[in-house]
């Protein structure tokens, strides 16, 4: 039985960049959550949810199903995953705007695994509102790279490249006023961010971005590999919760 789960040119867009050391994961914020429980405790703030097993429906309870047209299910961590096929290719996305996925003041951690077919490439994995004032975090040719209404974004100089046709787990966290990415349980890299105004309304993507949201086919900088088990929490995970989503889909 199969147990559900869980840049060449996008570097001048992005501002500023933030190196990291490695660190393990006791450098993730406290949540507040029961940490001896994660299989319970990790159904606390999350806002949803997607194991990708058959479709882009949201487990969290919160009804937000991604439209996964075009798309095809291919062997993830987890049973299945999405597959997406590179630049110019269809995304899953959402079809209006959810401001309860707006990550612009609070703890928040986005939780994703990845499967790289080639690394070469800009590649955002969770996306809402890029360039207009909104959030996203993926690969970015040759580094982790994010972005969050304030500031603009950034790279993290840690975390090396990714080896391609092997699942990475990546948590990317704010705790506080900083916040900081981990790819396999090991910091990229941490910086400051601050609290910002509602961002401009758009839809939710995953495996790319679509200029104009879902009136627009095809993404740019999608994925060339397999997303699985992707989650949003409003809070930031403890210790214990990060080290089982390494071997463990969303509860």
């Amino acid at each position: 039985m199969i147990v559900r789960r869980s840049l060449s040119a996008l570097a001048a867009l992005l501002v500023g960049s933030c190196g990291g050391g490695s660190l393990s994961t006791t450098g993730l914020g406290d949540g507040g959550a029961d940490a001896a429980s994660p299989m319970t405790s990790l159904r606390n703030g999350l806002a949803g949810a997607w194991s990708f097993d058959t479709d882009g429906k949201d487990h969290s309870g919160h009804g937000l199903d991604l439209e996964t047209t075009g798309l095809t299910f291919a062997t993830g961590k987890f049973g299945k995953g999405l597959q997406f096929a590179g630049e110019n290719t269809p995304i899953a996305q959402r079809p209006i705007d959810d401001p309860t996925l707006d990550l612009a003041t609070g703890d928040f951690t986005v939780s994703f695994w990845i499967n790289f077919a080639v690394t070469g490439a800009p590649q955002f994995v969770a996306v809402k509102g890029f360039n207009e004032g909104g959030w996203f975090v993926g690969w970015a040719q040759t580094t982790w790279a994010w972005g969050l209404p304030a500031p603009q974004g950034g790279t993290f100089a840690g975390g090396g490249t990714p080896q391609a046709g092997v699942f990475h787990h990546v948590v990317f966290q704010r705790s506080g006023n900083s916040v900081e990415l981990f790819v396999d349980s090991v910091s990229a890299g941490k910086a400051p961010v601050a609290d910002t105004p509602a961002p401009a309304r758009a839809p939710f993507q995953v495996g790319g971005f679509a200029p104009g949201g879902v009136s627009v086919a095809h993404g740019k900088s999608v994925v060339n590999g397999v997303v699985d088990d992707l989650a949003i929490w409003h809070r930031a995970l403890v210790p214990v919760e990060v080290t089982y989503l390494a071997t463990h889909a969303v509860p």
